[in-house]
């Protein structure tokens, strides 16, 4: 099985928790899919004589891609490898860039799983975290999924957030699982140096979540979804059956 991540790394503003490779000079996005197509066509040799399964899309935010943008990856990857034996193509999105609008000029291209950062549902902690959407963007985005036809939705979570509480954490729980998501991803926030949050720690603005603490916020975690018929498949990840990341799983494998 062979897969191919893609990385789109732009984002509007940067949330404060975020290390991966990200940047807000959006005006570049066009000399960036210039290189990532023209990254794919010198790669091809890496799959010679592999079948490929999974194509995922993640950043940065993948959904401030235009149709056009996606038209020209997709083009490049259909002439360079063959889309027809793909079982999975991934795209990460925020919550407010999935619009009806946004979403029908998706349609003709094959996105068959779109993974939602959600991160929390009280927008208290939205805002600290400098995250773009609020909690009823979240709902709204989901059923423009569904109703764009949509039928396996990921939704992201962090727990052990600054000013969280068990009490906040099964709101969010309970509150991603009226969605139905097909599958969810619960990840304990870590500190990362050279992150925001990282230095308002370090002058003690923010204090990171303690061990004892941690374990039982996993532990309403697990207890939760596994409780509500979710397999627990890896440390952070849960699904509804034969929903699993196949993308991620081939990684872990």
């Amino acid at each position: 099985m062979a897969g191919i991540y893609l990385h789109i790394p732009f984002c509007k503003t940067r949330c404060i928790y975020c290390d991966f490779y990200s940047s807000t000079q959006t005006e570049l996005k066009e000399q960036y899919i210039d290189a990532l197509c023209r990254e794919l066509e010198t790669r091809k040799s890496y799959l010679q004589g592999e079948l490929l399964e999974t194509i995922y899309f993640g950043g940065g935010t993948p959904s401030l891609l235009t149709a056009g943008n996606f038209e020209r990856i997709f083009d490049t990857l259909d002439r360079v490898y063959n889309l027809k034996t793909c079982r999975e193509i991934t795209f990460e999105a925020n919550p407010d860039d999935l619009s009806a609008t946004y979403l029908q000029t998706l349609s003709s291209f094959p996105f068959n799983r779109i993974s939602i950062g959600v991160q929390t549902f009280n927008d208290g902690i939205l805002t600290l975290l400098n995250r773009r959407h609020n909690a009823s963007q979240v709902f709204t985005a989901v059923n423009n999924c569904r109703q764009a036809g949509v039928n396996n939705i990921s939704i992201d979570l962090i727990y052990g957030l600054p000013g969280e509480t068990l009490e906040i954490l099964r709101y969010d729980l309970s509150q991603a699982l009226s969605l139905r998501p097909e599958h969810l991803s619960a990840y304990c926030l870590t500190y990362e140096k050279g992150t925001p949050i990282y230095a308002m720690q370090q002058k003690r603005q923010v204090e990171e979540m303690g061990e004892e603490a941690a374990v039982s916020f996993f532990a309403l975690v697990m207890d939760t979804l596994v409780g509500a018929g979710y397999e627990h498949y890896e440390i952070s990840n849960f699904c509804r059956p034969g929903k699993h990341s196949q993308h991620n799983s081939a990684y872990w494998e």
